[in-house]
């Protein structure tokens, strides 16, 4: 391997994003213990599995060799060749994704996210990413309205449209 690269050990960052998840999982517990069974049972499960989840990251940071983090990679291992798209990707998707969450709804936003974030973080199958795609937000349309009897959101426009075109 004439290409190799070195990766520093972030030991530091990721032990305060752990502190940090802690943090939050923790926050969820305690703001659900006052209210109803009903509706504090979602949040102390959510709250609950999250904690157990970075406790067990955390152990799996503490058992890792302390020289693991800095040996040598391949050129092309993805954590060498972290670029501004990606890292941009990474970062602005999930804002990004509820925003067209709110306006186009659940399958547009859904649909969306599946075929361009992967591109854009460099996956190069692209037919298969639009069979996954589009098989993944098929099988999700019909189960939630006729399997479960949950209506997904449709967002501010699909409303509109759904108003619009419905015969009075």
């Amino acid at each position: 391997m004439s290409s190799d690269t070195r990766i520093r050990n972030y030991s530091r960052e990721e032990y305060s994003l752990i502190a940090l998840l802690l943090l939050f999982f923790s926050g969820i517990i305690v703001f659900a213990v006052r209210l109803p069974f009903d509706a504090r049972l979602f949040p102390m499960v959510v709250g609950s599995t999250g904690i157990v989840l970075t406790l067990m990251i955390a152990f799996q940071e503490r058992r890792r060799r302390p020289d693991e983090g800095s040996k040598a990679v391949a050129a092309d291992d993805p954590a060498a060749n972290a670029t501004w798209l990606r890292f941009a990707t990474a970062l602005l998707s999930a804002p990004v994704f509820g925003i067209v969450f709110w306006l186009f709804g659940f399958f547009v936003a859904s649909l969306t996210a599946m075929l361009v974030m992967p591109t854009l973080m460099g996956y190069s199958d692209r037919r298969r990413l639009l069979i996954i795609a589009v098989v993944t937000v098929g099988l999700l349309a019909l189960f939630f309205p006729y399997l479960v009897g949950v209506n997904l959101p449709h967002g501010v426009v699909g409303d509109w449209l759904i108003d619009t075109l419905r015969p009075d």
